[in-house]
């Protein structure tokens, strides 16, 4: 007998996660809690900036038109698909990091990219960069669902739930609670430490990845869908 696992993401990352997953051999129930969409933003002036931040490649899947006047400048990029999702489009990736976006920017020299636009989500966290000013532009949103159908039939039963934020953990809790759903019976696989102390307690089990990184988040998966 193997667990089933759930991926609550929004759809596009949720099917490449999906598609790592199979090839693990692992069972899978996609039902995102979110839905990604663009927002109204104005597009303050490239000339008051010497870099572009750019941590999702949802700012430039969602950012439309207005993007256009920031060609000029370079950008850098949180993780290989947002850099991939940038240069298809036509800017130019000066630097690309992992997953931490402060550790990124403190890898800069001295002096370089002082003033910085970041085009975020709606919902995003505070970033502290040292001696650099960062103006935050939103320009998508990630839109919270109810609890899908497919996700409620899972959860009758034990069930592995994969975490990729903290706001989607805190959402789950929140689902939960309101269709009275028990948290005991299931198993919390989250992206980070962060996200895990989200998630909160009372769960079977609780399990942060050693990376930030989908490789890392199912590896652990594996040894716990299929070891049952």
């Amino acid at each position: 007998m193997s667990l089933p696992l759930l991926i609550l993401r929004p759809l596009e990352g949720a099917l490449q996660t999906e598609q790592r997953a199979k090839a693990l051999g692992l069972p899978v129930v996609v039902d995102p809690l979110f839905t990604v969409e663009s927002i109204a933003w104005s597009a303050p002036a490239a000339k008051d900036f010497d870099a572009l931040l750019l941590t999702s490649a949802n700012a430039i899947k969602f950012g439309g038109a207005q993007l256009d006047v920031y060609r000029s400048l370079p950008v850098l990029a949180v993780g290989e698909k947002t850099a991939d999702a940038a240069i298809k489009a036509g800017f130019h990736v000066e630097r690309t990091g992992n997953s931490d976006t402060e550790y990124l920017l403190n890898r800069l020299a001295d002096g370089s990219c002082r003033n910085i636009l970041w085009l975020a989500g709606e919902q995003h966290t505070q970033i502290i960069a040292k001696d650099r000013k960062i103006h935050i532009a939103p320009v998508y949103r990630a839109r919270a669902l109810n609890l899908g159908a497919q996700a409620q039939a899972c959860l009758a039963g034990e069930t592995v739930i994969l975490l990729h934020s903290a706001r989607a953990a805190r959402h789950i809790v929140s689902e939960l609670d309101r269709l009275k759903l028990s948290k005991s019976t299931h198993h919390v696989l989250a992206f980070s430490a962060k996200v895990a102390e989200a998630a909160g307690r009372g769960w079977k089990s609780v399990q942060s990845a050693d990376h930030p990184d989908d490789d890392a988040l199912l590896s652990l998966a594996s040894a716990l869908c299929l070891s049952c």
